[in-house]
């Protein structure tokens, strides 16, 4: 807002009330006479007179700060409004204008003391409750910004923008669930309100990413997983599966002959999506969403018997950043029956050296119009990646080599790390090292996720090396390989020199 309109702003809510209505109310009229016909630094003079006859006189020092801003002088208009509130202001309306301008100028604990008064002389007033949320949120306080835009909420339902705001601190916070509430609450408030749109999107993006439907639409790995629990299924089973989704691997469970499925899903609008899918299905008989992280089921409660078969895609490119391992570890110890099947019963991570100029472009930075921005690589994120490798030039150099295995019946989430010795099969400069799954759904039935295998949505995971490493055919390297539970990390060295890391 600019400095003349948020003085007009603050002119009219005045006079819509009683603070103008003073003996002084003429003269501070004709000191805003004189800021409105562009003389700021006349009506700063007035006003300025005005507080030091009558320092009680809270308008006076509201519109002095507002014409102090207007004249360019905003550090002498905070420092005028946080005169203001040292004075013991005590009109609402003052107190709210006092605060809404010191939230934009960049005085948020000053602007909280101005709230925190309003609410004490209004204490159900929404609008106060939603703007000091919103000071508590330009100070850093989260749990008080989300506290208070709750509050507006919760005084006055049908407050759009409180709705908005609090969407917009939950998802700050990283609770997605409850953005998503409240930016839906808006929407049905307003269906065309568009930072509530934005805000949904944005939460949304972050709780059910893009390659959901990839996934869904990933014929291989659906006909696999159907085949395997089609064989794992047995009359009278109860199945549980984690990381529910959609629902999508649960109704086949229920299909194949289930008596039950727990179905566990940890985001909010996923199982609320699979709860409608499986209704569509007519499973709901046989199948019960439990919006839970599977850590947090109760047994006796949420399941009121151990389950017969565990199902639990929870993998991503690098297998293991989605928890497969403490997750199942932690169902295997107390919600399954003793002897009870996993699917998938075991997972394999391998890996080569690659050759791709195509992949060191996006990676690392040189040369760029004649300027070294060579710096640069030192602040770029040296996680792997998702990538289709087959979009990129590249070539192996070494054969691939087995970095990890795990069978689920037994692995648990302990660190491990190794050393691989590689030979390599052509002189060439490795700019990455590529490594993918390949996940044993049971004794039979296997997915792949390697570039030598047909394509699926999990493509490959590609670590960048910080350095390009030179290799010779023949002279053998080292690959080091560790993993904490759930990241893992690769190292390649060539020799006793060069080394470069990813991870």
């Amino acid at each position: 807002m600019t400095p003349a309109a948020r003085l007009t702003q603050a002119r009219r809510a005045l006079e819509a009330g009683h603070a103008l209505r003073v003996p002084a109310g003429a003269d501070l009229a004709a000191a805003l006479d004189l800021a409105e016909a562009g003389q700021p630094a006349d009506a700063a003079a007035r006003l300025s007179a005005l507080v030091a006859a009558e320092p009680g006189l809270a308008a006076a020092r509201l519109f002095l700060g507002l014409v102090l801003d207007a004249a360019g002088q905003r550090p002498a208009a905070v420092a005028a409004l946080a005169a203001a509130l040292e004075n013991s202001v005590e009109d609402y309306d003052c107190l709210y204008l006092i605060g809404d301008a010191l939230t934009e100028w960049q005085a948020p604990e000053q602007a909280c003391t101005a709230f925190d008064r309003a609410i004490t002389i209004a204490p159900h007033s929404s609008h106060a409750h939603l703007a000091r949320g919103r000071a508590c949120s330009e100070s850093g306080d989260v749990t008080s910004a989300i506290r208070d835009t709750r509050r507006a909420t919760l005084l006055e339902p049908g407050l759009v923008a409180a709705h908005v705001a609090l969407g917009d601190e939950l998802r700050a916070a990283g609770m997605l669930d409850g953005a998503v509430q409240s930016y839906r609450r808006a929407l049905a408030l307003d269906p065309a309100r568009q930072d509530a749109r934005s805000g949904l999107d944005a939460a949304l993006l972050l709780q059910v990413p893009a390659w959901h439907a990839a996934m869904l639409n990933d014929t291989g790995r659906s006909e696999a997983f159907d085949r395997a629990i089609r064989r794992a299924v047995r009359p009278g089973m109860h199945v549980l599966d984690i990381g529910a989704g959609t629902g999508l691997l649960a109704m086949m469970a229920a299909r194949a002959g289930a008596a039950r499925v727990t179905a566990c899903e940890s985001v909010g609008i996923l199982a609320e999506s699979a709860s409608n899918i499986i209704t569509i299905n007519g499973l709901e008989n046989k199948i019960k969403v439990l919006h839970k992280h599977s850590a947090a089921l109760a047994p006796g409660t949420d399941m009121d018997r151990p389950a017969d078969l565990l199902v639990a895609e929870i993998v991503d490119c690098g297998l293991l950043s989605e928890g497969v391992l403490e997750t199942i570890a932690d169902a295997t110890s107390r919600l399954l029956a003793p002897g009870a099947a996993i699917i998938p019963r075991a997972a394999a991570v391998f890996a080569m050296p690659v050759e791709s100029a195509a992949l060191e472009s996006e990676q690392r930075v040189s040369t760029v119009a004649g300027f070294d921005l060579s710096p640069v690589n030192a602040i770029l994120p040296r996680s792997y990646r998702q990538i289709d490798l087959h979009r990129y030039a590249w070539r192996p150099l070494a054969a691939p080599v087995e970095l990890f295995r795990f069978d689920f019946a037994t692995a648990t989430p302990a660190a491990d790390d190794r050393e691989i010795r590689l030979v390599p099969m052509a002189d060439g400069t490795a700019h990455a090292v590529v490594a993918w799954f390949r996940l044993e759904l049971d004794d039979e039935i296997s997915i792949a996720s390697g570039p030598f295998d047909p394509p699926t949505h999990w493509r490959q995971a590609v670590f960048p090396l910080a350095n390009p490493v030179d290799l010779n055919q023949n002279e053998p390297v080292r690959l080091s390989a560790s993993h904490d539970g759930r990241t893992i990390r690769l190292a390649l060295s060539a020799g006793a020199s060069r080394r470069a890391a990813a991870s």
